[in-house]
């Protein structure tokens, strides 16, 4: 019986057991774009475990990311950022909130392009500027509207370099997102 090798990989019988990826999903974005909210939801939806980078990072060393950059400044926190994502990306299935930051660094765009299913939490920067007021991120300390807007800036083509799904949130709720996602990956 000849059995084109090529052939192997497109037909299943349901005896074959093959072996894939597992389907890890990441949400990038700028802060207050959702990628908490959204993620936590959409885990629920694709019956995935759930991982907020940063809590990860916080609970890793203890302290909190106010702290951590406090301390070790953003460098510090950029390096711990790097070693969690690394981490991750070998673990099994899951959905991923990263850090608005995270895809600053080549190497971690790199490693989201090849591990991970990207999806872009793209919001405008007056829905941002408007849900960053007030917070607690340690970039965004004091004038969170202007910081919002350089940060809207660098990081743009970074998230577009990406690439993926990009999903627009403004005015949407997380629980629309969520599903908007799950619909979009079916």
């Amino acid at each position: 019986m000849f059995v084109d090798p090529e052939a192997m990989g497109r037909i299943l019988c349901g005896m074959e057991h093959r072996v894939s990826e597992p389907r890890r999903i990441a949400l990038i974005g700028m802060p207050a774009s959702g990628k908490t909210s959204v993620g936590a939801l959409l885990a629920v939806m694709e019956s995935l475990p759930f991982i907020d980078l940063d809590d990860l990072i916080a609970d890793e060393a203890g302290m909190t990311i106010s702290d951590i950059f406090a301390d070790e400044g953003e460098p510090g926190f950029r390096a711990r950022e790097r070693i969690a994502l690394a981490h991750v990306s070998d673990r099994g299935a899951m959905v991923l909130a990263t850090g608005g930051g995270c895809v600053e660094s080549a190497e971690n765009r790199a490693l989201l392009r090849e591990r991970f299913v990207i999806v872009w939490l793209k919001a405008d920067l007056e829905s941002l500027a408007r849900r960053s007021v007030g917070g607690s991120r340690p970039l965004l300390v004091e004038d969170a509207r202007g910081k919002i807007q350089v940060l809207y800036e660098r990081r743009c083509p970074l998230f577009e370099e990406c690439g993926g799904l990009i999903m627009h949130t403004d005015g949407m709720r997380p629980a629309m997102v969520a599903k908007a996602i799950h619909d979009s990956l079916c």
